[in-house]
């Protein structure tokens, strides 16, 4: 077992109390057992995340992330009710994390959808998007930035919370070997003081990042659907990542880095879900101490 695998595999109560608590939203099953065609009902998922030395202006901060839209020639419902909560509250962040269309390869008919999504995204601090394997037309991410999205490629852009930096880091690439070591190799060193987010469409990015530049406090990622048609339990039988199961969907805690993978907003290949509902993720973060 290489190291990696170990600390993936550490249990829960192994981590030390230093690294706080992961504290979920409690809530009832609340999405749909199975969904057909379109997305109307949806999950939006909250936890509180806390950070060993989260500079205080980051207290409570919020950011919201979705990912894997993969709009194709229709609008799913349920995005009316997101971009409505959105405007009510608007989070300080919002995250896209790849696969804003389904078709690879001719992407037209989805345009229109992907523009009366982007062109409706509130946001304090902005929203930031890294590109995922079906986002390979030269049109969709030009057209996500024209927008007033920052689309991210592999670097860093800092942005200032009430006089605390905040690095946003996008792991940007088609396929998983796109997200190389060598690009991996250029992210500037982690400066003092600061909070380090990275952006990547897939989960299993985040150990190369490990290796190469150490612990992020957050990794967001998608790409996995959360199995996308799972039995029941929620247990997937696809996961598209090499990455244990259990790291397709939800909060986990890999070395000192918090791992969110979202299940997506969308469907791939197949238009259904099953006892996978699609997702909303929200995370607060909270200070802690060493």
């Amino acid at each position: 077992m290489d190291g990696n695998q170990a600390i993936l595999d550490r249990p829960a109560a192994a981590v030390p109390a230093r690294t706080g608590p992961c504290r979920a939203i409690a809530r009832p099953w609340c999405g749909p057992w199975i969904e057909l065609g379109v997305i109307r009902r949806y999950e939006w998922n909250r936890s509180e995340l806390t950070i060993d030395n989260l500079p205080p202006a980051l207290d409570g901060f919020r950011i919201v992330q979705f990912s894997d839209l993969h709009l194709d020639s229709a609008w799913h419902p349920g995005l009316d009710d997101v971009l409505a909560r959105l405007h009510e509250d608007p989070p300080d962040l919002l995250l896209i994390t790849g696969d804003f269309v389904d078709d690879k390869f001719d992407p037209r008919r989805s345009l229109p959808l992907v523009d009366r999504l982007v062109a409706r995204l509130p946001s304090r601090h902005g929203a930031y998007a890294v590109g995922g394997n079906h986002d390979g037309d030269a049109v969709v991410l030009p057209r996500v930035a024209r927008a007033g999205v920052n689309v991210l490629s592999v670097g860093m852009r800092t942005i200032n919370v009430n006089g605390a930096a905040l690095q946003l880091i996008g792991l940007a690439g088609l396929t998983r070997g796109d997200v190389d070591t060598q690009d991996l190799l250029y992210v500037p060193p982690r400066a003092p003081g600061t909070a380090r987010v990275v952006l990547s469409h897939y989960p299993d990015a985040i150990l190369p990042f490990q290796r190469h530049n150490g612990d992020p406090d957050l990794f967001f990622a998608g790409h996995t659907h959360g199995g996308q048609v799972c039995l029941p339990g929620r247990f997937p039988i696809l996961r598209h990542d090499t990455l244990p199961r259990r790291y397709c969907k939800g909060v986990h805690r890999v070395g000192d880095t918090w791992l969110v993978v979202s299940r997506g907003m969308g469907f791939s290949t197949y238009a259904i879900r099953v006892f996978c509902p699609a997702e909303v993720v929200e995370v607060v973060l909270r200070a802690g101490t060493r």
